[in-house]
């Protein structure tokens, strides 16, 4: 028996789980740090650009290993980026303030950045591996936040009193796990399997695609987060131009990709779209459902997804079926905004989008391994929809004519808004469900 496959499977499941963990970034209702309104400030704006950066540095990392052609280099370069984020996890508790935890968290952010394209360069073309890389990732998008304190508390768990994520840093089991079995695989790699061969016209378009989102998101989703004092249809109407401008640039760019493999980029927004009203529930302190509960339905219910979208005959694996299951959550939020918040019922949503991002992500696997890269980095970097769904729902108004009170929005605003943005998210994952149909249409004609 051959064991550097399962080897290889288990070091792009271990790589791509890390690279998700360190690139989550949520908007906490809690801080990890102590310091100033201002040193908080400048902490908090450099969060989304650190995820957006890394975006960018994922497809240079993919581009730059396919030049080179060898799968050693790819894993000595993952196991680099461990090696640099066990360090890093080793000097933020002697931080010596705001501005150290802002440098390591651009470092992080940039190292995995590297880590997942080292990951997708390593194992694209690998069928066995290319699942398991997208397990990692996708486990690490709708669970890596879920840590908060026991039943009956309403404050986050600060994992420590200084930290270059909102969520801590990455458990010292992965990252060691990370760094055994990226050495292992580059010890054990055969010099016969290379990497794949870089095509000029999709790396470019890769890449102009991966600028263009990063910093439309960053620019766009910063926009969204200034509107928290605004009037209500303002809020809307700026929503809706950002989510409309995000939803063309995606198009633009899926379509230039070769064949249907802009069915990936088109699949992996959907899956984004359909997921953070759910990641936004997760992430609140009333959550009392726990954590190994969440992560054993997330992590079984993408498992489940991925190997049914294997499973069944090529006719029937389509992505946007897959879409179409993810999408009954924003539905049920758009028609129920309160249904599934905690206990059984958020386990049932986590399990319906699980099952459905699992298969429309599987099912949608591109053939080019920088197309690979920038749907699986999309994601985290995906600001816009974070601020669309966060923003409106918490929106603070004016009290009367003063403006030396700021008070919550009202309940009958905030239950409004509660009933749009699920609805504004259903809209957006059926456009992409139209999309990825269309591009697989004309692909069959052309």
């Amino acid at each position: 028996m051959d064991f550097r496959e399962p080897l290889s499977a288990a070091a792009a499941l271990a790589s791509g789980a890390l690279a998700g963990f360190v690139l989550t970034n949520p908007r906490n209702r809690a801080w990890t740090i102590n310091a100033s309104d201002r040193e908080i400030d400048r902490w908090l704006s450099s969060q989304p650009t650190g995820v957006v950066v890394a975006l960018v540095l994922a497809v240079i990392a993919v581009a730059g290993l396919q030049r080179s052609g060898s799968r050693r280099v790819s894993w000595l370069l993952a196991a680099a980026c461990a090696l640099a984020l066990i360090g890093a996890r080793w000097v933020v508790p002697h931080a010596g303030g705001v501005d150290t935890l802002i440098a390591l968290h651009f470092a992080k952010t940039a190292t995995a950045g590297f880590l997942l394209g080292a990951a997708v360069a390593a194992v694209w073309g690998r069928w066995v591996s290319q699942l398991a890389l997208t397990l990692g990732v996708a486990s690490a998008f709708l669970l890596a936040s879920v840590q908060r304190l026991p039943r009956g508390d309403t404050a986050y768990v600060e994992p420590a009193s200084m930290s270059t994520s909102a969520i801590g840093e990455p458990p010292q089991w992965i990252l060691i796990a990370v760094l055994v079995l990226a050495l292992a695989s580059a010890v054990v790699a055969r010099s016969q399997f290379r990497v794949q061969r870089p095509d000029r016209k999709t790396l470019l378009t890769a890449l102009v695609g991966a600028l263009a989102l990063a910093l439309l998101n960053r620019l766009l989703g910063a926009w969204i987060d200034d509107q928290e004092f605004g009037e209500p249809l303002t809020v809307w109407l700026i929503v809706a131009f950002s989510l409309a401008v995000i939803l063309t640039v995606t198009v633009l760019i899926a379509r230039r990709f070769p064949g249907i493999d802009g069915r990936f980029l088109l699949a992996s927004t959907g899956v984004t779209a359909a997921a953070v009203l759910v990641l936004d529930d997760l992430r609140t302190p009333r959550v009392t459902t726990p954590a190994p509960a969440l992560l054993a339905v997330g992590v079984i219910t993408l498992v489940a997804g991925i190997a049914i979208a294997v499973r069944v005959p090529p006719k029937w694996r389509r992505p946007q079926w897959g879409l179409c299951l993810a999408a009954v959550v924003p539905l049920l939020a758009a028609v129920w905004p309160d249904f599934g918040d905690d206990g059984v019922a958020l386990l049932i949503r986590l399990a319906v989008l699980g099952c459905g991002a699992g298969f429309a992500l599987a099912a949608a696997l591109p053939g080019s391994a920088p197309v690979a890269v920038l749907g699986f980095a999309l994601p985290f970097a995906s600001l816009v929809f974070v601020a669309a769904t966060t923003v409106p729902r918490s929106r603070v108004v004016y009290s009367g004519a003063s403006t030396e009170h700021r008070l919550p929005s009202s309940p009958a605003s905030t239950a409004a808004s509660d009933h749009l943005v699920g609805f504004v998210m259903l809209l957006v994952v059926a456009f992409c469900v139209y999309s990825v149909h269309e591009r697989r249409s004309t692909a069959e004609v052309t």
